[in-house]
């Protein structure tokens, strides 16, 4: 791509599907029995690259059928004829699954980093070197090491290089900064660099804990960063129910009607946000935006039931952030684990101001 995406603020554009699965992968099953979602999104040498995740839906075993691919995107954000590279058939190393792939620009190197989701316990994130010519894998996949107490599955690292060294916001409250070493080969050492408490209480008790999303980018003095979080149905059963009320609730009719109710009335909601942090060591969190910037229910509802997920969901889950030649943002996220979704804001929905910083105390 020669020239910067045209797209006016407000714009929202669904990517279709179709157009985004490798020819390669078109012999498992018809185009219909893929869920395209999660996009990514990064310029590089005048080009929009875009990576997202494919699950290939219940066609193969649940260890076998999520995998990542890379397209660029022209002026139009469509997809650039020709362009779609089936990334994961070019990954080694790098684990059965790749699940939710971001961006990560070192200098002039391109890389992928993504996890294998439940594959194992605790789950793992990897990091692949990509040939900005070709967009395949560059070198084996190498998985990120932290030395310290983890969570069972933790998807949503959120990698960035500032001044030459490479960090991953490892949790956003308390902002956790960990720093990653990439000289070496092998495996990649995450060690804990910086720690600030800041509040976020009053955003996380209305939607939920704040977790990672798209990869922070620099503006000036700070970085702006997508994170999402999510809040559950309210009307779970007790599990602690009589036994005879827990047998129903096991049967496949009473299970149907649940969901059919849930689906419709109390989903589990996912929402996307917008925080920034100073861009000098401890990466102090300065603003955060006092409601979501991506909301479900203002997307289309779903199409179909998801093989990604048993529980009815609505989801927006942001993945992708590039700031345009005009102030603008362009945000890539997925829509309710089955659609891929480009969408235009203007500068002031995204950036923040002083009136509105949270405080933080580095430690």
């Amino acid at each position: 791509m020669t020239h910067p995406p045209r797209a006016a603020s407000g714009a929202r554009l669904v990517i279709p599907s179709a157009s985004l699965i490798p020819s390669t992968w078109m012999a498992a099953q018809p185009p219909e029995g893929f869920y395209v979602f999660n996009p990514a999104i990064i310029q590089l040498r005048k080009r929009l690259l875009m990576a997202y995740r494919v699950d290939f839906g219940r066609s193969l075993p649940a260890r076998q059928r999520t995998a990542c691919a890379l397209c660029l995107l022209d002026a139009n954000l469509q997809v650039e004829t020709g362009s779609v590279v089936a990334l994961s058939d070019t990954i080694t190393d790098g684990g059965a699954n790749h699940y939710d792939p971001r961006f990560l620009t070192v200098g002039d190197r391109l890389f992928v980093h993504y996890n294998n989701n439940w594959d194992t316990t605790p789950n793992q994130i990897f990091l692949v070197e990509l040939d900005p010519d070709t967009l395949e894998a560059k070198h084996p996949a190498r998985p990120l090491f932290f030395d310290g107490q983890r969570q069972p599955v933790e998807k949503n690292w959120m990698l960035f290089a500032h001044e030459g060294d490479l960090f991953a916001i490892y949790r956003i409250e308390p902002h956790i900064v960990l720093r990653l070493d990439i000289d070496m080969s092998g495996a990649v050492h995450c060690r804990p660099a910086y720690r600030v408490a800041w509040d976020a209480t009053r955003y996380g008790a209305r939607y939920g804990e704040l977790r990672g999303g798209a990869p922070p980018v620099r503006v000036g003095d700070r970085y702006v960063a997508l994170f999402h979080s999510r809040t559950a149905p309210r009307g779970r059963m007790n599990t602690s129910a009589p036994a005879t009320i827990a047998t129903v609730n096991r049967t496949g009719w009473f299970r149907a009607v649940k969901r059919w109710l849930r689906e419709r009335l109390d989903p589990l909601r996912y929402f996307g946000g917008v925080y920034e942090f100073a861009a000098t060591p401890p990466f102090a969190p300065t603003y955060l935006r006092p409601e979501p910037l991506l909301h479900p229910d203002a997307e289309e509802r779903p199409h179909r039931p998801t093989a990604a997920h048993l529980t009815p969901r609505r989801v927006v889950y942001p993945s992708g952030l590039v700031r345009l030649a005009d102030g603008a943002w362009l945000v890539s996220y997925g829509v309710h684990d089955e659609r891929a979704v480009l969408r235009v804001f203007a500068c002031h929905e995204i950036e923040g101001g002083a009136e509105t910083s949270p405080s933080g105390v580095a430690s």
